[in-house]
């Protein structure tokens, strides 16, 4: 089969986008179908995730890692449907509603390569490993010192993810370093699916600012991750808001097979 990518990236945090509308083809695969294809086009051009977007009454998507699992929410990909309604299938709106499995969300345009996104409730949740938040997935919190030395915290993130307390869903592990501005924090995730650090995690980003907001009081936190800076406005914790860039980097064609 042959089929056409956008990729797209949000803070550096990139997806494989496709508008499953105008392939009969794709709407008629089934789950496994989309994972198997969502495995091998992220290995050929390399992506943290692939979205099969729709539209009926509204925009509506499946959503996978870049291993083929499931992916709930992310406000980074969120960002980058927005990118594609507007520049690639043109829709002259600039505030789309869209429903994801882990609640409706809505996307706004700012400018052509700048998105808002009005997020779902944020949950918090009690671990004895750290604060733990449910930004849309799921985001156990923990602090570091120094934040160039994430990396090292490879290992003992990936057991954390797995760990038998965050069974069945395990969890996304965001670690986090203060600045001095008390509005302003470095945030870095490791993502399910992904099962690594990845350049920026909006949902983490989120729980970063609700940590931020519990920890400092602030209501309003700068989120600089390593792929780029996202803004958090938490003033209503049942309606918080994501604003950052997001960019295409190229319309790609494959033959897969299914």
């Amino acid at each position: 089969m042959k089929i056409s990518t956008h990729l797209i990236s949000g803070a550096g945090n990139t997806f494989h986008i496709m508008n499953s509308n105008q392939n009969r083809q794709i709407e008629n695969l089934s789950v496994e179908q989309k994972k198997k294809m969502t495995r091998e086009i992220c290995r050929e051009k390399k992506a943290d995730g692939f979205i099969f977007l729709s539209k009926k009454t509204e925009y509506h998507w499946s959503f996978y890692n870049n291993d083929g699992s499931d992916a709930e929410m992310c406000g980074n990909a969120t960002r980058c449907v927005g990118y594609y309604i507007k520049n690639v299938m043109q829709d002259p709106g600039s505030q789309w509603p869209l429903k994801t499995t882990a609640g409706p969300i809505t996307i706004s345009c700012l400018s052509k390569e700048t998105y808002q996104i009005s997020m779902t409730p944020i949950i918090t949740l009690i671990s004895k490993h750290g604060f733990f938040f449910d930004t849309g997935v799921p985001h156990l919190i923990q602090e570091i010192d120094i934040f160039e030395n994430f990396i090292q915290q490879k290992d003992s993130a990936a057991q954390l993810r797995f760990h038998a307390d965050f069974q069945p869903r395990g969890t996304n592990v965001t670690y986090v370093h203060f600045l001095k501005d008390l509005d302003q924090l470095q945030a870095v995730s490791y993502e399910r699916g992904v099962e690594n650090f990845t350049n920026a995690c909006g949902t983490g980003a989120m729980a970063a600012a609700m940590f931020n907001l519990i920890k400092r009081g602030s209501v309003k936190t700068t989120v600089e991750m390593p792929g780029g800076t996202l803004m958090m406005d938490l003033t209503d914790i049942q309606k918080p808001q994501m604003t950052g860039p997001a960019v295409s980097l190229g319309k790609f064609d494959y033959e897969v097979s299914i």
